[in-house]
């Protein structure tokens, strides 16, 4: 099959090798899936596992991804409610075997993995945008915040990422009141997201005054870009039962020891509740998310498809663009 192979950790032009010669991989439990990938979503941790800031603990060469759609191929005998021939989308559990999504096929295990029928409604494409993105978000919005009930006031910070405009849609879609904060350029597309109201982090003086009169305003504080600087400056606008959730590791380092102390410092001394998105809701996807896509309460997050979809070949590219942290919305791999 053809795949687009991890061959040695570093920069995105080094590290990966495209190879048409790469063996099937072939379904060894009765609850697995095999998927003809159509479609790859690409994200920040998959640029991280690249460079060697995150390994997986299996031994290169190997493929990476954990976001796809696709079509399933063949069927394990416990596997209840898939059928050959479905259109599927979803996303691997971290950290996965050998084979990723950046390749013709990928198992999905139904234990483990996220699954679900795609929509009609979605292409490949934007079907493979959803994935992690969509999973932190909803981690972070509905599992680790009281955002059970409606009107709940929230502020997305990074809106215009790809968790950030998830973030958008999914608190939207609960009837939550959402103010995102992101670039200047970026403020016609949070807002088309849905949100309520966008605040330009360039613009030095709307921002400044933006904290003035929002302190102590807000129910839920949805940070998407991480370090220091934000948290120290919005942490002042939750209210007294208000929540600060990091979807990123605090601070610029990359060390467990520092990210765990901070966390510790963070629960123990914090004004408001804190926490950090450690693991992702994979029972959510079939039962929870998906229905959002299937209603049209969600939507893809590939925006400009001739500059964000690219070849599998090509995979480099997306991942030098990633590595700028300034993409809007999702990258996507066309296999």
């Amino acid at each position: 099959m053809r795949a687009l192979e991890l061959v040695q950790f570093g920069s995105p032009v080094d590290c990966f090798s495209y190879n048409e010669h790469v063996p099937t991989p072939s379904i060894q439990s009765p609850y697995q899936l095999l998927v003809r990938v159509k479609a790859a979503g690409t994200n920040p941790v998959d640029t991280k596992i690249a460079s060697g800031d995150f390994h997986l603990g299996s031994r290169l060469p190997y493929i990476i991804g954990a976001d796809f759609a696709g079509v399933v191929e063949e069927v394990g005998d416990q596997v209840d409610g898939f059928k050959l021939g479905d259109a599927v989308f979803g996303s691997l559990h971290m950290p996965f075997s050998w084979c990723g999504s950046y390749a013709e096929y990928t198992l999905i295990d139904l234990r483990h993995d996220s699954v679900a029928k795609k929509p009609d409604s979605l292409s490949f494409e934007q079907a493979a945008s959803a994935g992690i993105a969509i999973l932190t978000a909803y981690q972070g919005i509905v599992n680790h915040s009281r955002t059970s009930y409606p009107s709940r006031r929230i502020l997305i910070v990074g809106a215009s990422g790809g968790v950030g405009a998830y973030g958008v849609q999914l608190a939207k879609a609960l009837n939550h009141k959402v103010i995102g904060i992101c670039s200047g350029k970026n403020v016609p597309f949070v807002k088309q997201m849905g949100a309520d109201q966008v605040v330009a982090y360039t613009d030095t003086d709307q921002f400044t005054q933006f904290r003035m009169d929002h302190q102590g305003y807000f129910d839920l504080v949805f940070d998407c870009v991480g370090g220091e600087d934000y948290y120290t400056m919005l942490d002042p606008l939750l209210n007294d039962q208000g929540q600060y959730v990091s979807a990123v590791t605090p601070g610029t380092t990359h060390s467990t020891l520092s990210m765990a102390s901070k966390l510790v410092y963070k629960h123990c001394f914090a004004t408001h509740a804190y926490s950090m998105i450690l693991s992702l809701p994979h029972h959510d996807f079939r039962s929870r998310i998906a229905p959002l896509f299937e209603t049209g309460a969600l939507r893809g997050m590939v925006q400009d498809e001739k500059e964000n979809v690219m070849s599998l070949r090509e995979g480099y590219k997306a991942h030098l663009k990633l590595a700028t942290h300034r993409t809007v919305g999702k990258i996507v791999l066309q296999i």
